[in-house]
């Protein structure tokens, strides 16, 4: 079996299932990047996330390895040896598994050196994420192995990729219940957060039951099928009745503020700290200009070390940013205007859901302008804002903050036509 299985990795479809892998894997990786660049736990869960692409294509390449007998008019030929049928197809089910798997494995070693470079937290429980991931795609090969030995057609195999994707796609958006636990794919929490215990084990259990399962029925050993398929039942019943996908868990230590020791305050999470100097860079400007200014904020954080029941929009003296998608494979900001945008949050009030006038929203317009130093959307009169002195200025950027915390709309139009 094991020369066999060195003639199937070599000539089989497994050569062609590594290059399929490993170059879909780089796609993944290369238009995704934001996703997983600069931390471990981001590189595992992207890897669940390409589940939709990477289970369909394995589906596909098992599907054509379990029809090649059929296509090349050998299975007489098999059938007169003395091996029992099952081996030929379960060498040929491994050789595409490991050669897909190693695909894979390329790809990401190249995205795991770029990590590596940057990453400034490694705990969590990525590596399990990561593992139950590969598993999947085993058991998605051992799908397309059943369906190439029950679908005499050449597009079997295809056609099969396509419906696992479709499959897929479909239960994506669908609601999240402890049913998503039964798919390759990962429901995303974050990066920040982490598998409910016990869940990457049940998992395990799942997908090793059914690639058993379907091999069994494959290879038409019936009694070997109604075990798996009693083992698989038995799987499923811990996961539908364990814990939601919502109920990711914080990873306490990821979340640890990381902190500018110049400057005014701005701190990221541990799992983002990587991201601290190019983060301050945007972000100290704005609270440089504001320093001071009464009702003004201080301090800017990373949004997801805010505390357990606070809220981000409460008015604390905080600027509150969101890091996710900002991240680049070689280090840097993804968008900066997204970063420099969300810094002025706290120009934002709300006071009721009537009409305004347009001078309100002119104010805010002016506010914005000044507090970033660029040209204001709309006909606001900036210019005369700026001509002031700065004392004058930063009173006027005062007097904006007091009217709009208490909705006082006919102060704030005023305040649009600058004198």
């Amino acid at each position: 079996m094991r020369r066999q299985l060195r003639v199937e990795l070599l000539r089989g479809t497994a050569p062609a299932a590594a290059l399929v892998m490993f170059g879909a894997s780089v796609w993944m990786f290369a238009v995704h990047q934001d996703d997983w660049a600069g931390r471990w736990a981001g590189l595992a869960s992207w890897v669940r996330q390409s589940m939709l692409i990477l289970v369909a294509l394995m589906v596909a390449a098992g599907a054509w390895q379990a029809g090649r007998e059929r296509r090349r008019q050998i299975g007489d030929l098999l059938a007169s040896t003395a091996r029992p049928a099952w081996q030929p197809m379960l060498v040929g089910w491994l050789a595409v598994s490991l050669a897909g798997t190693a695909g894979l494995l390329a790809a990401l070693a190249g995205a795991a050196v770029l990590v590596g470079r940057l990453a400034t937290y490694v705990g969590g429980d990525w590596w399990w994420t990561l593992a139950v991931g590969v598993l999947a795609l085993w058991t998605a090969s051992a799908l397309g192995v059943l369906v190439g030995r029950l679908v005499p057609l050449r597009v079997a195999a295809p056609i099969a990729g396509l419906a696992a994707y479709v499959g897929l796609g479909i239960a994506t958006y669908l609601p999240v219940g402890a049913g998503a636990w039964l798919t390759p794919g990962l429901p995303y929490g974050g990066v920040e957060r982490l598998v409910p215990d016990g869940t990457h084990l049940r998992q395990t259990a799942w997908f090793v039951a059914l690639t058993a399962l379907l091999l069994a029925v494959a290879a038409r050993r019936i009694w070997v099928a109604l075990v798996c398929g009693a083992l698989a039942a038995a799987s499923v019943v811990p996961i539908v009745t364990g814990p939601l996908p919502r109920h990711f868990r914080t990873d306490l230590a990821a979340v640890e503020p990381v902190c500018t020791v110049e400057g005014p305050q701005v701190c990221v999470a541990r799992i983002n700290a990587y991201l601290l100097d190019d983060v301050a860079a945007v972000v100290q400007p704005v609270l440089r200009r504001v320093d001071g200014i009464p009702g003004a904020p201080w301090r800017a954080a990373d949004a997801v070390t805010a505390p357990p029941g606070h809220s981000t929009v409460d008015d604390d003296g905080t600027i509150w940013v969101g890091l996710d998608g900002q991240s680049k494979a070689f280090g840097g900001l993804e968008r900066l205007d997204w970063l420099r945008a969300s810094t002025d949050g706290f120009l934002s009030f709300y006071c009721g859901d009537g009409p305004h006038d347009q001078g309100v929203y002119d104010a805010t317009m002016l506010a914005r302008s000044w507090l970033h130093q660029e040209p204001p959307y709309g006909d606001v009169p900036i210019d005369r804002l700026l001509a002031r002195p700065m004392p004058q200025q930063r009173a006027w950027f005062a007097e904006y903050l007091a009217a709009s915390r208490v909705c006082d709309l006919t102060r704030l139009s005023e305040l649009a036509r600058v004198p």
